[in-house]
């Protein structure tokens, strides 16, 4: 879809400005010439410029279909350089023609030297570059404020679902649940696993506190953070919850935002039965490039558990924020299931820039 210019006044204040600048520093001599009709020149001289700017500007406007945004403002300049070659000498040839046939066809004697011409295609080039700068520079700006915007947005997003994180493992209820799964434990001398869902529980504290630092995360960090989490779930909920893990090693540097992976998690044991005789399983699958999250449904009563969908809305927004492909979320008869997109590693340098 092509972005519009939003240029309305730029276009009536501009060429006008544009020419009387042009007309006092390259204009004044040949405006006081006595065989000129000053006139003439005077529409001449706003006309080609104002032909020149609508030139500029549907350059502009064609390159900005293909080549949008701040990422592909080298493309774009090129796109633009390769084009201003033959803009530049069709409206070289507009001026000589204009020039020779109308401005100065009553003069006596007049010729077009080799030197006018080189002079009238500087002022050509000269033109479309100032317009086409004029341009770039509030669409770059226009463009870095928007860009601003939405890392500021993401941020506040990231933070947020961090703090919901959080918010939840320190409920009363989640630890006193952890408190006395580990009391369990002690009390039938499991140390080891005592000391491992020590470890877990530490381990996700850790994560949450730390993963507010970047706007990204690789998978494998992901991954570790959420079987930690999933451990401590296992440790409480025992045959009644399985997760099964099969992500192909070369996606495991590839980027999410943090916390997806045990939003989803947390999804799906605070809204499903998870028992010895009805168990849930979990899925984390690599598909290409996206990792699916799946869970057979097998939903507790709606009025125990309200849904306020705000995980799944909190991973949508932020992968909107990213401009990244969508997530999808697909729900059936028996499964319930996330598409969450992978990120190439080199997105991270863009995005912290």
């Amino acid at each position: 879809m092509q972005e519009k210019l939003n240029d309305r006044k730029l276009l009536l204040y501009g060429p006008p400005i544009h020419f009387v600048a042009i007309t006092i520093f390259f204009n004044i001599a040949p405006l006081l010439e006595k065989d000129i009709q000053p006139l003439r020149f005077i529409i001449f001289g706003y006309g080609t410029i104002l032909i020149t700017w609508l030139v500029a500007r549907l350059m502009v406007r064609k390159t900005r279909k293909y080549y949008s945004g701040i990422e592909t403002y080298k493309k774009r300049i090129v796109a633009l350089i390769i084009l201003s070659i033959p803009a530049v000498l069709l409206l070289l040839a507009l001026r000589v023609v204009l020039l020779i046939y109308w401005v100065y066809s009553d003069v006596e004697g007049f010729e077009m030297l080799a030197k006018d011409v080189y002079f009238m295609l500087g002022i050509n080039l000269f033109h479309l570059v100032v317009i086409i700068s004029i341009y770039e520079s509030r669409y770059f700006f226009s463009q870095w404020l928007i860009a601003k915007s939405q890392t500021e947005e993401l941020l506040r997003i990231n933070l947020e679902a961090q703090l919901d994180s959080l918010k939840t493992q320190v409920q009363p209820h989640f630890l006193f649940n952890s408190l006395n799964t580990l009391q369990a434990l002690v009390k039938t001398e499991e140390n080891k696993k005592a000391i491992q869902f020590i470890n877990d529980l530490s381990q996700v504290y850790r994560y949450l506190l730390q993963s507010n630092e970047s706007q990204l995360t690789s998978l494998e960090k992901e991954l570790a953070f959420t079987h930690a989490y999933f451990n401590l779930l296992k440790t409480r909920f025992g045959n009644g919850l399985q997760m099964e893990i099969q992500v192909n090693p070369e996606y495991r540097q590839y980027l999410l935002p943090p916390v997806t992976l045990q939003l989803l998690v947390e999804n799906a044991v605070k809204h499903n039965i998870a028992s010895a005789s009805k168990p849930l399983t979990i899925q984390v699958v690599s598909n290409h490039e996206s990792i699916v999250v799946k869970n057979n449904l097998q939903r507790k009563q709606r009025h125990t558990i309200p849904s306020s969908k705000k995980g799944l809305l909190n991973i949508t927004s932020k992968y909107r924020l990213l401009k990244a492909p969508e997530v999808q979320i697909n729900e059936r008869q028996d499964t319930f299931e996330v598409v969450i997109p992978l990120l190439k590693p080199v997105i991270r340098e863009s995005i912290n820039h």
